[in-house]
C-alpha cells in the first residue's frame, strides 16, 4: 500500500518538475535531486511492505515516513509550480506590473521553498539512514521497472463481457423460487420473503436480479430498494424510498419530518401493487423503527411484497406479517466449480490455454476449497483467470490456510490484491474504502475522483479518463467490484458497488498505512487501530457528523463527506479533494480561496454555498460538480481564469451569469470535457454563444 502512495506523489512530481524556467531555476536542481531520492525509496518498499505486514512496528514506522516524505516534496515542489503559473497567468504590460509588485514577497516564499526541500533532502537521508539499521534491503529487480513506469493492465479485449450475468452461476434454482412467491398472484396479502444467508454467501446477488427481473418488473407497479447499514436512519430510508417510487427530486422533501413522509409514502402505495427491498438487515426491530412514526407500507390486498436480506434468521421471522423465509445454502461443489470455472476460466479464454485439463483439475479443488461461498468462489476465479500458470495454482492449493470463512476470506482477498498490475490499480481499489458500506458509486465520479489523486499514469494511447474506464473493467474482472449499471450509449460500467466484506478489508489495509481513515458518528473510527501510534492519515471519509469542525491533520489531501449536518472546514492548505454530498457547510466561502492545491471540489445536494471570486485562485482545479447544491450568490467569472479546467457542472442557468469575456476565456477549455449542465432554452443567446465558441454544454 505503501508503493501505491509513493507511485502517485512520484508521477506527479515528475510532472511538476520538467519545467525549465528562468524563475525556478533555483530550485529546479533540488527538484531534480528529490525525484531520484524519491524513485530509490520507493525501490525499498516492496521488502519493507513484507516485513510491515509480519507486524515489525519499527518498519511500519519507516514506511510511514516514507509517504510523509514523499508527500511533503510534492507540496514544496508544487507551491513553486504555483507561483510560475499565478505569475504568468496575465499576460501583456499589466501582467508584467503585477509580476514587478509581487517580485519582493515571491523572493521570501522562494526562500521558504528552498528551505523545506533542504528539510526534506534531511528527512529522506535519515530514511535511508533507518534503512541500514533495519536491515531492509534494496528490491535492485524492481528499479528498472521504478525508472521507465509501471506495467498496465492490458486484458481489455473482454471490456463489454457481462459480469452481472456470470454472478447468477448456482442460483438458477432460488431464482425461480423467489420470483414465484413475489408475483403469486393468489397470495394478495401483504408478505414477506426473506433470503436469510451469512456473508458472501450470494443474498444481494440474487436479489438484485430477482429485483430487476423482467417479470418483477412488470407485475409491480412500483419498487424501491434501499440498503439497511448497521447505523440507517429510520427518515433516510424513507426520503430514498419516497425518492424512488414517487420520482424526480422534491426540495421540499429535505424539509419534511418523518411523519410527513411517512404519510405520504402511505397515501401514493395504496393505490399501487408494489416491491420494497430491505438489503443486509441487521437488527429485529428494524421494520418497527422504518414504520414507527405511521404504517408507511399499507396492505391493500393487491399482492404488494417486501423482500429482504439478512444474516440472522430472527430478523427474517420477526416482521408481523405473513413470511415465507429462504435459506440460501452454500454452494454444492458441482455448482462452486460453475461458478468458479465461469471466472477462473472463461468459454473466450479457453481456446488458448494449453493443458485445459490441468487447470480444470486443480481448479476443481480450489473451488471446493472455497466451503461454496460466492464471493471467495468469484474473487479467486477473477485472480487465476489473470494467471493462467499451473505453478501457480498449485502453489495456492497447497498453501491454502487451514482456518475458513472470515481469514480464508481475508487471505484470498490480499492475494488478489497483491496480484494487481500495478501501484495506480492498487491505490485505486482501496480508495473505495471513502464511501459509505453499500454505496452505489457512480463511475464517472469516481474517475474524476481518482483523477485528482493522481492514481491514473499517462499513457501514449489513451487520455486519463479512457485509463481509468480500463480500471474499472479490469476490477470487475477480477470480482472486486461489482457491476451495478451500464452505459447505455457506449456500455461502460457506469455504476458499481464494493461488496460489504472487500469494503471492511479496504478500510483496515487503508488505514493501516494512513492512505485513508473513515469516520462516522456512530461507529467512531472505522477498522482496526494503526500498526502504529504515530501513524497519521492523509485522506479522510466522514460520515453523518454534526455541529463541529471537521477534524483533520494540517496537511490533509482528501476530504469525502456523506450527510454532514453543519460542519465547518478547517483551514486546509494541501487540500487536493474535497467532495461533499448532501450537507451543509459552514465558513465555506473563507476557506475555499486558501486551498490552492485543489483538483477537484463537488458539492452535491448541499444547502447555501457561495462561491467566492478568490475560487480563481485555485490553478489546478480540474472539475467542479455543484450539481443539486443551493448557491447563494452567482458563479464568479474567476472560474473561468483557471487554466486547467476540464470539468463543470451547473444545474441552474440562475446561477450563471458569464459575459462575452467569460465565454472567449470558456471556449479556451478543453472541447468536448466542458459539461455545463443548464436548464436554460435552446434560443438562449448565450448558449449558442458558448456553443459558437466550441463548449459542450449539456441540458
Amino acid at each position: 500500500m505503501a508503493e501505491s502512495a509513493i507511485g502517485s506523489v512520484l508521477g506527479n512530481v515528475s510532472t511538476l518538475a520538467v519545467q525549465e524556467t528562468t524563475f525556478l531555476c533555483v530550485v529546479n536542481l533540488e527538484v531534480g535531486f528529490l525525484k531520484d531520492e524519491l524513485r530509490r525509496l520507493k525501490s525499498y518498499l516492496k521488502s519493507a511492505d513484507a516485513k510491515r505486514r509480519s507486524g515489525d512496528e519499527l518498519v511500519a514506522t519507516w514506511v510511514s515516513q516514507i509517504r510523509d516524505a514523499a508527500y511533503e516534496a510534492e507540496n514544496a515542489i508544487e507551491a513553486a509550480d504555483y507561483m510560475e503559473k499565478r505569475n504568468w497567468l496575465k499576460k501583456g504590460f499589466m501582467g508584467a506590473i503585477s509580476r514587478y509588485a509581487r517580485l519582493p514577497s515571491d523572493l521570501i516564499a522562494l526562500h521558504t521553498i528552498g528551505a523545506e526541500i533542504q528539510r526534506v533532502k534531511r528527512k529522506i537521508t535519515e530514511i535511508f539512514d533507518s534503512a541500514n539499521r533495519l536491515k531492509i534491503n534494496l528490491d535492485t529487480s524492481d528499479v528498472e521497472k521504478v525508472l521507465i513506469g509501471d506495467e498496465y493492465p492490458q486484458d481489455y479485449g473482454t471490456m463489454h463481457q457481462n459480469f452481472e450475468d456470470i454472478d447468477l452461476v448456482g442460483f438458477g434454482d432460488e431464482y425461480k423460487e423467489i420470483v414465484g412467491k413475489l408475483v403469486d398472484k393468489e397470495n394478495i396479502t401483504l408478505s414477506v420473503v426473506s433470503i436469510v444467508a451469512m456473508g458472501g454467501a450470494g443474498k444481494t446477488t440474487l436479489a438484485r436480479k430477482v429485483y430487476t427481473s423482467s417479470s418483477v418488473k412488470q407485475h409491480f407497479e412500483a419498487a424501491s430498494w434501499v440498503t439497511i447499514s448497521q447505523k440507517f436512519k429510520g427518515i433516510d430510508l424513507l426520503k430514498d424510498i419516497m425518492k424512488q417510487i414517487m420520482g424526480g427530486r422534491d426540495e421540499s422533501v429535505a424539509k419534511m419530518n418523518e411523519y410527513e413522509v411517512g404519510k405520504k409514502i402511505h397515501d401514493f402505495l395504496l393505490q399501487k401493487r408494489y416491491l420494497v427491498v430491505l438489503d443486509d438487515v441487521w437488527e429485529t426491530d428494524t421494520w418497527d423503527q422504518i414504520n414507527k412514526r405511521v404504517k408507511a407500507f399499507p396492505d391493500a390486498t393487491n399482492g404488494s411484497r417486501v423482500l429482504l436480506t439478512t444474516r440472522k434468521e430472527d430478523v427474517a421471522n420477526h416482521v408481523q406479517m405473513p413470511t415465507y423465509v429462504h435459506h440460501l445454502n452454500k454452494l454444492d461443489e458441482e455448482k462452486s466449480w460453475e461458478l468458479f470455472s465461469c471466472k477462473a476460466l472463461p468459454s473466450y479464454k479457453r481456446s488458448v490455454i494449453r493443458d485445459v485439463d490441468e487447470f480444470e483439475k486443480l481448479g476443481r479443488k480450489l473451488a471446493k476449497k472455497c466451503d461454496g461461498l460466492p464471493l471467495a468462489l468469484a474473487v479467486l476465479g477473477g485472480y487465476l483467470s489473470k494467471n493462467k500458470n499451473v505453478q501457480t495454482w498449485s502453489n495456492i492449493l497447497y498453501d491454502w490456510p487451514s482456518t475458513k470463512n472470515g481469514q480464508m476470506m481475508r487471505d484470498i482477498l490480499f492475494r488478489c490484491y497483491k496480484d494487481l498490475p500495478n501501484h495506480h490499480l492498487k491505490a485505486c481499489l482501496i480508495y473505495l474504502a471513502a464511501f459509505p458500506e453499500d454505496y452505489v458509486i457512480y463511475v464517472p465520479h469516481l474517475i474524476q475522483l481518482w483523477i485528482a489523486e493522481s492514481f491514473i499514469p499517462h499513457t501514449p494511447k489513451h487520455i486519463l479518463e479512457e485509463t481509468a474506464h480500463n480500471y474499472v473493467s479490469e476490477l470487475a474482472q477480477r470480482s472486486l467490484v461489482q457491476v451495478v449499471g451500464r452505459s447505455r450509449a457506449h456500455g461502460w460500467i457506469e455504476r458499481i458497488r464494493i461488496h460489504d466484506i472487500l469494503h471492511d478489508w479496504c478500510i483496515e489495509e487503508a488505514r493501516q498505512d494512513g492512505f485513508f481513515n473513515a469516520i462516522d458518528k456512530t461507529a467512531g473510527q472505522a477498522g482496526a487501530s494503526s500498526s502504529s501510534d504515530n501513524l497519521i492519515s492523509y485522506r479522510f471519509s466522514f460520515q453523518t457528523l454534526s455541529d463541529r469542525i471537521l477534524p483533520a491533520v494540517p496537511n490533509v489531501r482528501s476530504l469525502l463527506g456523506f450527510e454532514l449536518e453543519s460542519v465547518s472546514l478547517p483551514k486546509l492548505r494541501f487540500l487536493r479533494v474535497l467532495c461533499i454530498e448532501d450537507s451543509t457547510l459552514k465558513d465555506f466561502s473563507s476557506v475555499i480561496g486558501g486551498c490552492i492545491h485543489l483538483r477537484l471540489l463537488r458539492l452535491t445536494d448541499c444547502d447555501s454555498v457561495t462561491l467566492p471570486s478568490s475560487i480563481g485562485k485555485l490553478l489546478y482545479l480540474q472539475t467542479i460538480d455543484l450539481r443539486g447544491t443551493i448557491l447563494m450568490s452567482v458563479v464568479p467569472n474567476s472560474l473561468w481564469e483557471i487554466p486547467t479546467l476540464r470539468h463543470i457542472y451547473l444545474l441552474s442557468w440562475n446561477n450563471f451569469s458569464p459575459t462575452l469575456q467569460s465565454c472567449e476565456k470558456m471556449s479556451k477549455l478543453p472541447v468536448g470535457l466542458l459539461h455545463l449542465m443548464t436548464q436554460i432554452s435552446e434560443d438562449d443567446i448565450t448558449l449558442n454563444e458558448l456553443r459558437r465558441k466550441g463548449c459542450e454544454v449539456k441540458k
